[in-house]
């Protein structure tokens, strides 16, 4: 942009709220305006907050184009000044300049003509306005692209570790230091810096209370409690959803504790919402090739921008083409993956984005099938294959996925809005596994029962999601309200299908045979699953005092079918036995924030969820869970808010947890209720403009509360029954990361150099507390280089994980579902924009 340049879409005005003030500015001249002298006490931070603050407290309407002030920040201003020299002082350093109109009513942003900056209300210096729409600040710009507080980049690649707010998770634009419930948001430049590939890369360690947990699908732990593999994507739920990438993800949010009255039949530990990359009006292109150790070598590519000259239809297309081999024995993954997306921006007031994805894996699978030997993990190389290879070589995992997927939103009055959401996937997925069954500890010979779905290639799966919000803003004498009002409705339908399910070979962990013939097609079993959820919802923000004080009200309604067939062993029998739950229930919110300065926020809140209808590996439906959860905390901006800080109190309870029966690998135990209480801490951002921070750490004690009513402690071990006071599977006591990145300036200029640690306490591998998972700490680092060749940004980066080597097991199930950590891994890369 040069020098003269005045922004042709306006965006982000403040309107003064003091109508006798506005109506005394109508009968001054310009220049008695400029001097009237205010009392001003704005903190340092962004400059569009910082303008809006100028504008409430003189009474008139601020101007500007969003592009020119997000990467400004401001030293602040307090004390008793003149319009003009607020203005000043506020833009002062930063290249803009101010031209007060000549009624007096607004003023406009605009940047200097001439290198000295001239802050003054005439029109001297700058070239006449165009004609201004007026709009609203907002996270989207012309092109619906989220924004934040810190400077974009080309291809909103630059983002800085820190968001402003959470705006897809929470569904409101509220800032995160406003908000009474904790959220996380991994952004763009952190998942860049780590080469984060997965989503599982992007969010574990990088988030407070985030663990993995083995399964099918891709679950998390969240405060201790499983995700069950549903993950949202733009606020909508990806049901059961695998094999997450980030390729074309802006950002991840992880939004802690029970969060029904927003989303409904969610767990109350928390979900995790894939916000997606969006077109730009700037054209943008990227290609990036990344090689690493056991083979791995990936290919993606970033494109964007415009498709007709006024912008009003944009484009991005993000794709991946991925290979790899294992350090397991056997084991290799290949995934394709397309995402365009189009963009229909005709008027300021509505903007519309399509997605489209497709996604085809294939790879033999490695389900964890690792034993234990008395109370710790076999002493077995990590590298050692204990599934039927025969099989899974022969007849690799499967995956295919299509989805599409539109967003709008129409402003259609100022601070009022109205947005729709739609999404409808299908996918196949065809698999053959082994899972552990019982293990000899004295010979080391494990049985295994066999899973195949490959019959009639696999099952599918049908999976349709909707909401319509209306948000606004209005006020009630003193009130200010932050109003939010929707629909949401879930579909997911899986036709009938044949699984065999059967105990094949067993295998000595010590000395392996992987030549023995195993049967894939004895005993076959015929599922089929259905489900439908329906819900409205309120919620309301109060805020007065001065906006110091923030009240959030609200309440959901749900209505659940969960249809399954309870006899397997047949086809008409799975026919005949089809039946459908029903169930109902109010979830309500309530949410208190308090800031007494304003950098610094005391919050606290009460939920209560309910939760899914689980079901049994053959689909057979399981009670609807509950949730309630009681939290407090403190949330703070620091180092003139480049950091920001959260340190959270919170205990859940949870009634009719699943866990799996390790007697039979068909079924589940149902707990009665289990607690997870505990304390989390994060700490994101930038210290000063070289170094950035992401560190968090986590003390989570999670227990049954409610298990079996009697049980034999000799036999504990081999029913694996829950008991109360027994930790729950997998939940460590104390975890914690420290990432730490040095961008450096001057001479060296285009280096950046980082480091982290991961150290996480020993836990429970089982209910019965017979396993142990040691404790372990990791080592991780970065190197990369910026430089511009022939007019190409070219970056290339060196990441190492797990650089002493460690042997780790990151999580467990059972005695015989034991996850294994990676060994020291390579991952280089070199990316080309233009």
């Amino acid at each position: 942009m040069s020098a003269t340049a005045i922004a042709s879409v306006m965006s982000a005005i403040a309107f003064g709220s003091n109508a006798d003030r506005a109506e005394a500015h109508a009968q001054m001249s310009q220049q008695e305006i400029s001097e009237i002298v205010r009392s001003y006490d704005i903190p340092a931070g962004p400059m569009s907050t910082a303008l809006n603050s100028v504008a409430d407290a003189s009474g008139v309407r601020i101007v500007y184009d969003s592009r020119l002030t997000r990467s400004h920040r401001t030293r602040g201003l307090t004390g008793q000044h003149s319009l003009a020299e607020a203005l000043s002082e506020v833009l002062s350093g930063t290249g803009l300049k101010y031209e007060l109109s000549p009624n007096g009513k607004s003023v406009v942003i605009v940047l200097a003509q001439a290198t000295e900056v001239r802050n003054d209300a005439s029109p001297e210096g700058a070239t006449p306005l165009p004609t201004i729409d007026i709009g609203h600040e907002s996270n989207a710009d012309r092109a619906g692209r989220r924004v934040g507080g810190a400077p974009q980049g080309p291809g909103d690649r630059m983002t800085g570790y820190k968001a402003e707010n959470a705006s897809s998770a929470m569904k409101m634009d509220m800032p995160l230091l406003k908000t009474p419930v904790a959220v996380q948001v991994v952004t763009r430049q952190l998942m860049d810096d780590q080469q984060a590939i997965s989503v599982k890369d992007a969010i574990v360690t990088n988030v407070s209370s985030v663990q993995t947990t083995p399964g099918f699908s891709e679950s998390y732990k969240i405060r201790g409690f499983s995700s069950n593999g549903n993950a949202y994507k733009n606020g909508l739920m990806e049901y059961r959803m695998r094999y997450l990438d980030t390729a074309n993800l802006q950002s991840v949010e992880v939004l802690k504790g029970p969060a029904a009255i927003l989303y409904g039949r969610v767990e109350p530990g928390g979900l995790i919402d894939l916000v997606v990359k969006r077109p730009l009006e700037t054209p943008y292109y990227s290609v990036q090739q990344q090689n690493g150790s056991y083979g791995l070598t990936r290919t993606t590519v970033d494109a964007t921008g415009p498709l007709t000259p006024d912008n009003v239809f944009g484009y991005r297309i993000n794709g991946e083409f991925y290979h790899t081999y294992s350090y397991r024995d056997f084991v290799k993954d290949q995934n394709i993956f397309l995402a365009p997306t189009l963009s229909f921006h005709p008027t300021e007031q509505f903007r519309m984005n399509i997605d489209f994805e497709y996604q085809h894996r294939t790879w033999v699978d490695d389900y964890p099938v690792l034993p234990a030997i008395g109370s710790y993990p076999a002493p077995i190389p990590i590298s050692r294959y204990l599934q039927t290879p025969l099989l899974t070589t022969t007849s690799p995992h499967e995956y295919d996925k299509k989805r599409v997927a539109y967003d709008w939103t129409y402003d259609f009055f100022p601070g009022w809005s109205l947005t729709n959401r739609m999404s409808y996937s299908t996918f196949d997925d065809s698999q053959i596994n082994a899972l552990g069954s019982t293990i000899n500890q004295a010979t080391g010979v494990l049985t295994r029962t066999l899973t195949n779905s490959t019959l009639g290639g696999g099952f599918h799966e049908f999976d349709f999601a909707t909401n319509l919000d209306l948000k606004g803003k209005f006020e009630t004498g003193p009130l200010s309200h932050s109003t939010l009002v929707g629909y949401d409705y879930l579909s997911t339908h899986m036709p009938m299908y044949t699984n065999i399910f059967a105990a094949t070979s067993s295998i000595n962990i010590y000395a392996p045979n992987y030549w023995t013939l195993d049967n894939p097609f004895a005993a076959p079993q015929y599922i089929t699953q259905d489900q439908r959820w329906t819900g409205v919802y309120a919620q309301d923000m109060v805020s007065f005092f001065d906006d110091s004080v923030h009240v959030l009200l609200g309440g959901r309604y749900d209505w659940a079918e969960t249809g399954s067939n309870k006899t397997v062993t047949s086809l008409a029998g799975a026919l005949a036995s089809y039946t459908t739950v029903y169930n109902k229930a109010f979830s309500p919110r309530v949410g208190l924030v308090y800031q007494p300065t304003p950098w610094l926020s005391l919050y606290g809140n009460f939920t209560r969820s309910f939760g899914l209808n689980n079901t049994t590996s053959l689909g057979v439906a399981l009670p609807p869970q509950k949730g309630e959860q009681f939290e407090g905390g403190v949330k703070a901006e620091l180092l003139d808010g480049r950091l920001t800080a959260t340190l959270a109190y919170f205990d859940i309870t949870k009634t009719n947890i699943p866990t799996p029966d390790p007697t039979n690998a068909s079924n589940s135990l149902v707990i009665g209720k289990a607690r997870s209480r505990g304390v989390e801490f994060d700490l994101m951002g930038r210290i000063d403009d070289n170094w950035s921070v992401i560190a968090n750490y986590t003390h989570d004690d999670v227990r049954t509360m409610q298990g079996a009513l009697t049980y034999n402690p000799a036999t504990l071990m081999t029913t694996q029954l829950a008991v109360a006071g027994y930790k729950l599977p997998g939940s460590p006591r104390n975890y914690g990361n420290l990432w730490v990145k040095y961008a450096a300036d001057g001479e060296l200029r285009g280096l950046s150099l980082g480091a982290g640690v991961t150290v996480v306490d020993d836990s429970f591998g089982d209910n019965a507390n017979t396993l142990i998972l040691p404790s372990y700490a990791l080592l991780n680092g970065m190197v990369a280089y910026t430089t511009e060749i022939a007019g190409y940004k070219v970056t290339a980066q060196l990441n190492v994980k797990n650089i002493t080597d460690a042997i780790y097991y990151p999580t467990a199930s059972s005695r015989t579902t034991i996850q294994t950590g990676t060994p020291r891994s390579f991952l280089g890369s070199l990316r080309w924009e233009f």
